[in-house]
């Protein structure tokens, strides 16, 4: 079994951690190795350049750096922009196996430049105007989901103490809550703590 934090291919930090059949041999590869591997095992085309941050100016003028991570897979590509720092935006492109990456790095950044440009809490870290836009991301260190708006981090008992200011009918706001729990439960699924 290869060392779990360093690629088998060219000795970078790895990402992908692909196991084969039960209690078989784990690769780790960075994501430039993988996607050269499915690239090829795809037909797919392997970009010259992928880059790995991006510079984009926010509406206040301040410069925001990204993290870029591409993945080709079997079914597509991705693209995702994480923002570096203490907020954590992050905004992606999912494509099919003959799209351009050149035009998915344009909408990507496209994309970047809305989620910074939206503003969904107010400084009290109230909702305001009743629209909540944000990912969903599961934290190691915590063992717990956390909720991401505006690139700030919220547990589920900060954003729910908001959920009333919301001027909404009371079904609608079951609606909601009841979302809400369901997406925790897959949260707790998916980190293997249910």
């Amino acid at each position: 079994m290869g060392n779990a934090l360093f690629c088998d291919v060219c000795g970078k930090s790895s990402k992908v951690h692909i196991k084969y059949g039960k209690g078989g041999k784990v690769r780790n590869l960075c994501f430039d190795c993988h996607n050269r591997e499915m690239a090829e095992l795809y037909d797919s085309d392997m970009p010259d350049h992928v880059p790995e941050k991006l510079m984009v100016t926010g509406r206040n003028g301040k410069p925001h750096e990204f993290d870029i991570e591409f993945i080709i897979f079997g079914t597509g590509k991705s693209l995702t922009a994480t923002e570096v720092g203490k907020t954590k935006r992050k905004a992606d492109v999912w494509s099919s196996l003959d799209d351009d990456f050149d035009e998915m790095l344009d909408t990507l950044k496209k994309r970047i430049k809305k989620a910074l440009s939206v503003k969904c809490m107010d400084q009290n870290g109230r909702i305001k105007d009743q629209k909540l836009v944000g990912y969903i991301d599961y934290d190691r260190d915590s063992d717990e989901c956390v909720i991401f708006i505006d690139g700030k981090s919220y547990t589920w008992g900060e954003l729910g103490r908001n959920i009333p200011l919301l001027r909404v009918g009371k079904s609608k706001l079951n609606l909601l809550a009841l979302v809400m729990n369901l997406i925790k439960w897959l949260c707790l699924r998916v980190s293997g703590s249910i």
